[in-house]
């Protein structure tokens, strides 16, 4: 259940909800960080930013999802992406925190290449 939860909410990130500033702000948590998949240290001001102004990304799949308990209310969520031609495939890994009000943040993330991907 919790991982068909936390993938729902992961893939949020992948649609067009990723436009919205709202659900951004509810869904990342106020220490966000993230290391994109190109090497480089974001915070959540910059990640907000530049989802809100993105045009037209192309669209991405994901699968092969596994979480991995690290204390209660502390999980990660391990992936893969790649886009609909197969290429850019990443390494995906998220860290999900469960608040106060019993909602899951997104307080980490970080892509890194596959090997051999393009």
């Amino acid at each position: 259940m919790l991982l068909k939860t936390l993938k729902a909410l992961e893939c949020s990130l992948h649609d067009a909800r990723r436009h919205d500033r709202e659900w951004l702000e509810r869904l990342l948590h106020p220490d966000f960080r993230e290391i994109t998949r190109s090497g480089r240290r974001v915070d959540r001001a910059e990640t907000i930013a530049s989802l809100v102004c993105e045009k037209t990304p192309p669209p991405v799949l994901s699968r092969d999802f596994e979480l991995t308990h690290l204390r209660e209310g502390c999980v990660i969520l391990h992936y893969r992406t790649f886009h609909v031609d197969g290429s850019r495939e990443s390494l995906r890994t998220s860290c999900w925190l469960l608040s106060e009000e019993d909602r899951w943040t997104l307080v980490f993330h970080q892509g890194t290449p596959a090997a051999g991907a393009v």
